[in-house]
């Protein structure tokens, strides 16, 4: 059987009226265009406008769509928004994610997130059918992770198993991002947790060959 990981239950914006569309709309996904909140229309007019300002933006982000725009609570004043595109244009969006990634930020007055959907395949009950390694849950919440704290480098990863069962994850993130990234370590623990339905705490590694942690 197989589910998708980020089904996130936020209530949508309301749609914009079909006269204020523009070619920008072919930036969303065509089955979910008739359906496209307000923000996932925001979203896409930026990427269009961003990308006939820039030749090498265009080219990159040639053919790309996004699937949703949704948002998230980090704290009681507090959203993020992700957005969720093919995993097919992940290398390409890795590229121009940093520049993208400011300007809607400046657009929507929030954090943003880019995160490649996924699926995740439950295991077989035929004999001889594996499921791949990408599929598993492990690798997808593995990948989602590294996807929501991009730019920043994943150096380490620590699960403990609590006396109550239950597992704790501490994550180490390259502390040449701390600057960037220490602000930023409350959404990345609200759209790991919400996307994922585990925890997750944050540290920094100066030196990941050596475990050197940063305080």
């Amino acid at each position: 059987s197989k589910a998708t990981v980020s089904v996130l239950n936020c209530p949508p914006l309301q749609p914009l009226p079909a006269s204020t569309m523009s070619a920008a709309i072919h930036k969303i996904r065509k089955s979910h265009r008739a359906n496209a909140t307000k923000q996932e229309l925001t979203v896409a007019q930026v990427l269009y406008d961003m990308c006939q300002k820039s030749n090498n933006l265009k080219a990159a982000l040639s053919g790309f769509s996004i699937n949703s725009a949704k948002d998230i609570s980090v704290s009681d004043n507090k959203q993020a928004c992700v957005v969720f595109y093919p995993l097919r244009f992940i290398r390409k969006v890795k590229k121009v994610q940093k520049n993208i990634t400011q300007t809607l930020e400046k657009k929507l007055g929030k954090t943003v997130l880019f995160v490649a959907q996924r699926k995740v395949q439950g295991k077989s009950m035929a004999p001889g059918v594996t499921v791949q390694r990408s599929r598993t849950m492990k690798a997808v919440h593995e990948a989602v992770l590294e996807d929501i704290v991009y730019p920043a480098e994943v150096c380490a990863r620590r699960v403990r198993q609590l006396t109550d069962g239950s597992k704790h994850l501490k994550v180490y993130l390259d502390a040449k991002d701390k600057d960037r990234s220490q602000s930023r370590l409350d959404t990345f623990v609200a759209a790991y947790s919400k996307l994922t339905g585990r925890g997750v705490k944050f540290g920094f590694m100066s030196d990941a060959a050596l475990q050197q942690v940063v305080a």
